[in-house]
């Protein structure tokens, strides 16, 4: 049953996607017409609703990963759901566990890791913009319909990690910044025994200066597990036709995954 301030997902005859936050007297406006918020709220979801000009919509709660492609506020490039995903899947995100995110740009990542962790774990946040730290707390604000205060599981803060940080014992850190190769010691320090740690890089040469960095001078503290990219094709179904689809999600980035050893003395 949709409530007011829950969100909802349109979907049009071609496939469009809107996502939007149900208000008592708000109106949803786009190129086929306006539907009323009132049209929605109190109704069960999965609905087909029309628009002021008969356009059908199916009405549905959108998943995560769809506020996050339709409704985030972007302060720069988000990691997708597809990589989201791998990260998720790859470093082994429990309930419970303690999770350091380096760089947390618009807080895609972070609302994820926020429910793989649950109630009993933590996710700390930093990143050295102030102005990516806000449209971070806005978007998970927005997504949780309450202060950032209120969420109990996530510490948020404006970070240099270069300058390191006081907290230890991470079971989890993943690394979204420019030069991680500068950054390896600190990920060290601050790993439980075995953590895992993620580091998340656009350009080829990016990946070979950390994997250099990784083999020439830290071979004994960390164990690389791979380097992964992740692409993602949907298929389309016409009458008797079945094709992959003209467009897809291709090259985003580069996921480079390491485990922490112990330095036997």
């Amino acid at each position: 049953m949709f409530k007011e301030k829950d969100f909802v997902l349109l979907i049009d005859t071609k496939g469009r996607k809107y996502v939007f936050k149900l208000q008592q007297g708000g109106v949803f406006s786009y190129h086929k017409g306006q539907v009323a918020h009132e049209s929605i709220i109190n109704k069960e979801e999965g609905i087909i609703i029309h628009s002021s000009l008969n356009e059908k919509l199916i009405a549905l709660k959108p998943t995560l990963a769809e506020f996050v492609l339709y409704k985030l506020k972007r302060g720069g490039q988000i990691i997708y759901p597809k990589d989201i995903g791998q990260i998720l899947v790859l470093l082994d995100i429990f309930p419970g566990a303690r999770v350091l995110e380096c760089g947390c740009g618009s807080g895609a990542l972070t609302l994820f890791l926020l429910r793989m962790v649950g109630e009993n774990g933590k996710v700390v946040a930093v990143d050295i913009r102030e102005d990516m730290i806000e449209v971070a707390k806005q978007n998970i604000e927005n997504f949780y319909n309450k202060p950032i205060e209120e969420i109990k599981n996530l510490q948020i803060i404006q970070l240099d990690f270069k300058q390191g940080i006081n907290d230890k014992n991470f079971d989890r850190v993943i690394v979204d910044i420019s030069d991680p190769w500068e950054v390896l010691e600190n990920v060290y320090s601050v790993l439980s025994a075995s953590g895992i740690v993620s580091f998340w890089l656009p350009t080829v040469l990016q990946v070979f200066s950390l994997v250099d960095k990784l083999e020439k001078e830290y071979k004994d503290k960390f164990y690389l597990q791979g380097i992964y990219e992740t692409f993602q094709r949907h298929w389309e179904k016409k009458e008797l036709s079945l094709r992959p689809a003209h467009r897809m999600v291709a090259h985003t980035g580069f996921l480079i995954v390491c485990e922490k050893l112990s330095i036997v003395g």
